[in-house]
C-alpha cells in the first residue's frame, strides 16, 4: 500500500514537471490589423501589424505619466522597425531607454510594457493591453506562417525524461525492497 502511494506521488511529481516545462500559449497577430488599447497610465496605446505579419508598425502611446505632467503623445520613429517574433516583439530606442516589449496571447489581443525615457521625461514602466477584432474577407487564404514544427520541444524532452528518471527510481526501489533476504 506505501508502495502504491509513493509510486502515485512519483507520477504527480512528473506530470507538474511536464506541466511547467511546457512553453506559454501564444498567438500569431493578424497581419493588416490595427489593435487598440489602454496603459497603466491612463492613456491608450494604438499600432498596426504589417501585412506580412511580422511588423508592429505606426505604434503610439497617449497621456503618458512624466514625474509632475503628463506627456501628450509618443509615436515610435517610422525608421526605427519592431519585428514580430516567435510572436512577440521587443525594441529600444538609443541612446536613452525608450523601449516597448509585447506579445499576441490571442490573435485578437496583445500585452506588454513600456517605458518612455525623453531624459526630462521619464515615465514609469507602464503595461498595457490591446485587441482587434478579426474581419473576414472574401477570397482564397494563404496557408499561415507556422514555425518549424519538426523541431524539437526542449523543455517537453526534458520534463519526459525527469519523468522516466522517477519512474526507473521508484521502480529500482520498489524491486530492491521486494527482494528476500
Amino acid at each position: 500500500m506505501k508502495t502504491i502511494r509513493i509510486l502515485g506521488l512519483a507520477v504527480v511529481v512528473a506530470a507538474v514537471g511536464l506541466l511547467l516545462a511546457m512553453p506559454h500559449a501564444s498567438a500569431q497577430p493578424i497581419p493588416s490589423a490595427t489593435y487598440t488599447g489602454t496603459h497603466s497610465g491612463g492613456g491608450e496605446v494604438d499600432f498596426d501589424v504589417s501585412a506580412g505579419g511580422d511588423e508592429v508598425l505606426n505604434l503610439t502611446f497617449t497621456d503618458i505619466p512624466c514625474g509632475d505632467y503628463t506627456h501628450d503623445a509618443f509615436t515610435w520613429p517610422p525608421s526605427e522597425t519592431i519585428a514580430i517574433v516567435d510572436d512577440e516583439f521587443e525594441a529600444t530606442l538609443p541612446p536613452l531607454a525608450t523601449s516597448v516589449t509585447g506579445q499576441f496571447p490571442s490573435e485578437t489581443s496583445a500585452e506588454g510594457t513600456f517605458l518612455l525615457d525623453l531624459g526630462d521625461c521619464q515615465s514609469p514602466e507602464l503595461t498595457w493591453t490591446a485587441t482587434t477584432t478579426p474581419f473576414a474577407v472574401g477570397g482564397v487564404a494563404e496557408l499561415p506562417n507556422v514555425s518549424d514544427s519538426s523541431a524539437p520541444n526542449y523543455p517537453a524532452l526534458a520534463g519526459l525524461a525527469a519523468a522516466a528518471l522517477v519512474a526507473l527510481a521508484a521502480g529500482g526501489w520498489y524491486a530492491r525492497r521486494r527482494q528476500p533476504r
